[in-house]
C-alpha cells in the first residue's frame, strides 16, 4: 500500500507506514552517501523534538498555531522524545542541503504522526502541514544548529563522566605506585629519579584539566540561533515567539538556554563548535600521549623498559607463540588520530560558511558526535580493560635507576663535585653502574642510596608521593 504525497517539484509515492514524506524521500535518494543516518544519533533526534514542542507551545501562546494542532504535535514530539519513530529519521547525516532535508524529515515525521494522533491518515497535509504549521516561525537555518548544540550539550554529560572516570582510574594508580622509585627520561635519556605514582599523577592531573576545559567549552552551546529563522532578521515569526520559545525549550531542556546577542553573528559563524571540538582533539591527544607512555614503559624487560606490565587482553600474534601486545593503548592512540582528524573537519567546516549562513552543520554534527562517541566508550573501556589492571614491575624499575649514572647529581650535595665526578669516572672505566662503584668504595650503603633517592624523588617519609 501507497499513498501520494505532493512537493514544489511534483508528487511521489510513499508506503502508507511511513511518517515522513515527499522531501524525505527525496533527500534518501540525492544524499545515499554514508552510513550515518539522522536516526541513528537519538540525542541529535531529541534535539529536533524538543525545538519543534517548544515552537508548537510558543506558536499558540501567541495565536499563530491552534490549540488542536499544539497537542497533536506536542505529543507526536512528547513520543518521539521516548524513544518513538526514530527508525523515521531516515536522511543522510551527510546530506548536501545545508540541513534542509534533516529539518523537513522532522517536520514531516512530527506533522504526519500529529495527524494520526489528531484521527487522519499521514499526508493529509491539508489539514497539518510540516512547513506551515510543524515549522512555523522557524527555518532550517536556525533549527539545525540548535539542534546540532542541544544534541552536544547532551551527549557532553556522558563524555564528562567517562574522562573524569578514566582520570580517577589514573590517579588511583598513583596512590598505588607511590613508593616504586624509577628513573624519569626526558629525550628519552635518563633524566632524575621520580616515582611511577608521580607519573601516573600527572597523567590523572592532565585528564581532569582536559575534562574541566571542555565542561567549560559546552557552556557557550547554551546560546543559540533559534529565532533568527533565515539570515538573523527573524523574519518569518511573529512578535512574541522567540521569548516564548526560548522560555519553553529551556523548562523542557532543563537549562536555561539564551538567543545570541546579535543573531547575525549566530547564523554567520559557527565558532562554537569550532572551540569544543578543539577541546576534544586536546582531551585525545592527551590519552593518546599517555597510551605511547604506556607502551614505552610496558615494553619487554629483557628488551626494552619493562617497568610495568599491561593486562593481557588477547594474543598478540598469529605466528609469534606467547606475545602480547599493548592492544588497549594501541586502540586509544587510534581514538587519538581519527578525533584529530574530525576536528580537522570540524575547523574547515567552520570556515567554510558563507555570507549569512553556514551550511556545513551537518557534517560539522557528524564529526562532533563521532569524537564524543569514541572519547565517551573508549575512555572506559581503556580505564575498565587496561588502566585498572597495570602491575608495576618495581624491581625492574629499581634496576634501570640504580644503573643509570644520571644519578651522580643527587650525591653532590652529601659528597661534593669532584668526589662525584670521580666515581663516575671510575664507573666508566670499571663497566659498572655508578651506584655500585660508590657503595664498593664504601661512601653509602645501598640503604643510604635509597634513602637519598627517594628525597630527591620529592617522597614524604611515608612514602606517598607529593602532588
Amino acid at each position: 500500500m501507497t499513498r501520494i504525497e505532493t512537493d514544489s517539484i511534483g508528487s511521489r509515492e510513499l508506503p502508507t507506514a511511513a511518517l515522513y514524506g515527499v522531501n524525505t524521500l527525496r533527500a534518501t535518494e540525492n544524499f545515499d552517501i554514508s552510513p550515518l543516518k539522522i536516526g541513528n544519533e537519538p540525542a541529535f533526534i531529541r534535539a529536533l523534538a524538543r525545538i519543534k514542542k517548544a515552537a508548537a507551545r510558543a506558536n499558540c501562546e501567541i495565536g499563530v498555531l491552534e490549540p488542536s494542532f499544539r497537542e497533536a504535535i506536542v505529543n507526536a514530539c512528547d513520543e518521539i522524545l521516548d524513544g518513538h519513530h526514530h527508525d523515521q529519521f531516515v536522511v543522510d547525516l551527510l546530506e548536501g542541503s545545508g540541513g534542509t532535508s534533516i529539518n523537513m524529515n522532522a517536520n514531516e515525521v512530527i506533522a504526519n504522526r500529529a495527524l494520526q494522533i489528531m484521527g487522519h491518515p499521514a499526508g493529509s497535509h491539508e489539514v497539518l502541514n510540516p512547513n506551515d504549521h510543524v515549522n512555523a516561525g522557524q527555518s532550517t537555518n536556525d533549527v539545525v544548529p540548535s539542534a546540532v548544540k542541544l544534541a552536544v550539550l547532551e551527549k557532553a554529560s556522558a563524555l564528562i563522566a567517562s574522562l573524569g572516570y578514566l582520570a580517577e582510574a589514573l590517579r588511583e594508580k598513583s596512590v598505588e605506585f607511590a613508593d616504586v622509585l624509577k628513573i624519569g627520561r626526558t629525550c628519552m635519556q635518563a633524566a632524575q629519579p621520580m616515582t611511577l605514582g608521580q607519573e601516573f599523577g600527572g597523567y590523572a592531573a592532565a585528564l581532569f584539566r582536559a575534562r574541566d576545559k571542555i565542561r567549560s567549552a559546552t557552556v557557550d552551546l547554551k546560546v543559540l540561533p533559534l529565532g533568527g529563522t533565515a539570515i538573523g532578521t527573524g523574519l518569518g515569526a511573529e512578535q512574541g515567539y522567540k521569548g516564548a520559545v526560548y522560555r519553553h525549550l529551556s523548562e523542557d531542556c532543563g537549562m536555561e538556554l539564551l538567543p545570541s546577542e546579535n543573531m547575525f553573528d549566530g547564523m554567520q559563524n559557527a565558532d562554537s563548535f569550532a572551540r569544543v571540538s578543539s577541546e576534544f582533539r586536546i582531551a585525545a591527544e592527551v590519552i593518546g600521549k599517555i597510551s605511547l607512555d604506556l607502551i614505552i614503559l610496558s615494553s619487554g624487560a629483557k628488551s626494552g623498559i619493562g617497568e610495568i606490565k599491561l593486562p593481557a587482553v588477547q594474543p598478540g600474534s598469529s605466528i609469534m607463540p606467547g606475545k602480547v601486545n599493548p592492544v588497549l593503548p594501541m586502540m586509544m592512540q587510534q581514538v587519538a588520530y581519527a578525533v584529530i582528524g574530525n576536528d580537522a573537519a570540524v575547523s574547515l567546516a567552520s570556515l567554510g560558511g558563507q555570507l549569512e549562513i553556514n551550511h556545513f552543520e551537518p557534517v560539522i554534527a557528524s564529526r562532533l558526535f563521532d569524537s564524543m562517541d569514541l572519547l565517551t566508550k573508549g575512555s572506559r573501556i581503556f580505564a575498565d580493560k587496561c588502566i585498572a589492571g597495570v602491575e608495576a614491575l618495581q624491581e625492574q624499575s629499581l634496576e634501570n635507576l640504580m644503573a643509570s649514572s644520571a644519578l651522580a647529581t643527587v650525591f653532590v650535595p652529601s659528597l661534593g663535585y669532584a668526589r662525584v665526578a670521580g666515581i663516575v669516572t671510575a664507573a666508566e672505566e670499571e663497566g659498572k653502574p655508578f651506584v655500585d662503584v660508590m657503595i664498593d668504595m664504601g661512601h653509602l650503603t645501598r640503604e643510604e642510596v635509597i634513602t637519598a633517592l627517594r628525597d630527591a624523588a620529592g617522597q614524604n617519609p611515608d612514602g606517598a608521593a607529593k602532588p
